[in-house]
């Protein structure tokens, strides 16, 4: 949207009329109405208002239907307005011309959202720069309408219904009067004010003074207040979404790169695993990020019991398939919301004894590597690209020696969980590092898990397209150098200390 700096002349406006404000009840809500009593049903609950009295009650059943005037609920319902006041996330408010037509209206999305009021602000505006124009997908606009300012900082969702609102909107990146906004926009310096206003009482302009959450970046706050419930009121959970599709297969089928039947892993022995491993306390205190590496690369067959060990399929289980909701589960060492096993494991082996340079896909039900050659020297290129990434991303202290990619069957999880599937396949590459950190100080190796990773150069290496699957973590996995010690006989802590009040010093 083009933003014109020279401000036009004011618009011929035919005078001045008064814009209208409406208030209405959003369409999930459910009145039932018995005499004098009301039962609110909503998507945050239910409130039963007893003593209401059938005129008001008559009142709060057509907000159900049509919008009404506030100045005529100010003047003829005192006693609704006054029961809208206590429930104002249940009430959207809009700003009309005299005819009734939409200019924009707010949609309360949190609890403690309040009615938005209709100041009119003065002096210099500015967007907070938190907020975003977006348009919502097909079905989920209200009366057709699809374009929407959003904020994590705003308790509020604002309906754009007229192109002049979304520039009005874009006028405000930069600092300005309403009025001015309102000429560069092409709107009257009335629907100026009253948008003006809408958006400083729903949340949307910038209140200036470092009061705007300093400490966040854009990115981070909207995933934090989109993926979990209470900022927004968009379906989240496990509330299958997406069942007009397909769910994604339980086990990943061969890719296009991978040729041949791949090379099958030892399986360890249970009994000679159970002997050999340190007690489990000896391994959480010994555990550590170790960016060093012994002379003698790490071996095949070490790889191949970490892999089983960490990121096998135990089993599948079947879904019914007469249940709508019904899909096939995978268990995992490691846990995983819906047992939906979205995550995948990668090898770049740069050096590894018994096993070539190259690319690999783990087949976690198969326990087998299938390796996915270069198709052409961009792939390679981008293979040097990841192993770089990984030597920087350890303060350039080591040259590694296998990197695991872990990436993510994003649609796994999306068919199921709404608002929280990356978040949640977040949670799980969290628990599959823990679990590669035991096991591989068990086995005496050298684990680091890296705090980030280069999205585009690795769907490149290893041929996948990131927005179906992509990468979610990184991992190196080397030889445990023999000064560096496996296991911890004993505590260390800094509990002491803290509780004297004293300083923690290099300790800590």
């Amino acid at each position: 949207m083009t933003v014109i700096e020279t401000l036009p002349p004011a618009p011929a406006t035919g005078g001045r009329h008064p814009l209208r404000r409406l208030l209405r009840l959003r369409p999930e809500v459910e009145v039932t109405a018995q005499g004098a009593d009301v039962e609110l049903a909503h998507p945050w609950g239910r409130q039963r208002v007893h003593a209401l009295g059938e005129r008001t009650v008559a009142a709060l059943l057509d907000l159900t239907r049509a919008d009404a005037d506030l100045d005529l609920l100010a003047l003829d319902h005192v006693r609704l307005l006054k029961l809208l006041e206590r429930f104002p996330y249940l009430v959207t408010t809009t700003v009309a011309d005299p005819l009734g037509t939409p200019l924009a209206t707010a949609v309360p999305i949190a609890r403690s959202a309040a009615l938005p009021g209709f100041a009119r602000p003065t002096g210099q505006l500015v967007l907070s720069r938190f907020a975003y124009l977006r348009r919502l997908p097909d079905g989920q606009g209200q009366d057709g309408e699809s374009c929407v300012l959003e904020s994590p900082m705003a308790p509020f969702r604002l309906t754009l219904h007229q192109a002049a609102a979304g520039a009005f909107v874009a006028a405000l990146s930069a600092s300005r009067t309403a009025e001015e906004a309102a000429l560069l926009a092409g709107m009257s310096p009335g629907e100026g004010e009253a948008l003006a206003g809408l958006l400083a009482g729903g949340g949307f302009l910038d209140a200036g003074k470092g009061a705007e959450a300093p400490l966040w970046d854009f990115h981070d706050l909207l995933f934090h207040s989109r993926s979990r419930p209470g900022r927004h009121d968009y379906p989240t959970g496990g509330v299958f979404a997406h069942q007009d599709v397909p769910q994604l297969p339980a086990v990943s089928a061969p890719g296009s790169r991978e040729e041949g039947e791949g090379i099958d892993l030892p399986v360890p022995d249970w009994d000679t695993v159970v002997a050999r491993d340190p007690a489990l306390s000896e391994v959480l205190e010994g555990r550590r990020s170790v960016r060093s590496y012994a002379d003698t690369p790490v071996t095949l067959d070490q790889l191949a019991e970490l892999l089983y060990r960490v990121a096998r399929v135990r089993r599948v289980i079947p879904g019914d398939p007469a249940d709508p909701h019904g899909y096939d589960g995978v268990e995992r060492p490691y846990p995983a919301g819906g047992a939906t096993g979205e995550l995948e494991v990668y090898l770049s082996v740069v050096k590894c004894v018994g096993l070539e340079p190259g690319v690999y896909r783990y087949d976690a039900a198969a326990h087998r590597l299938r390796p996915r050659p270069f198709q052409h020297p961009g792939e390679e290129a981008a293979f040097s690209e990841l192993v770089t990434a990984a030597w920087r991303a350890t303060a350039c202290t080591v040259d590694p020696q296998v990197l695991l990619t872990v990436t993510s069957r994003f649609g796994r999880l999306s068919w199921k969980y709404s608002q929280i599937a990356y978040a949640l396949t977040l949670k799980h590459v969290g628990v599959l590092y823990q679990t590669l950190y035991l096991v591989a100080t068990a086995m005496g190796l050298a684990p680091c898990g890296l705090g980030s990773g280069d999205t585009d150069a690795a769907a490149r290496a290893l041929g996948l397209d990131w927005t179906a699957e992509s990468s979610v973590g990184e991992f190196l996995i080397g030889s445990r150098p023999a000064g560096v010690p496996r296991t911890a006989h004993g505590f260390a802590d800094v509990v002491a200390a803290a509780r004297a009040g004293e300083g923690f010093g290099e300790n800590f």
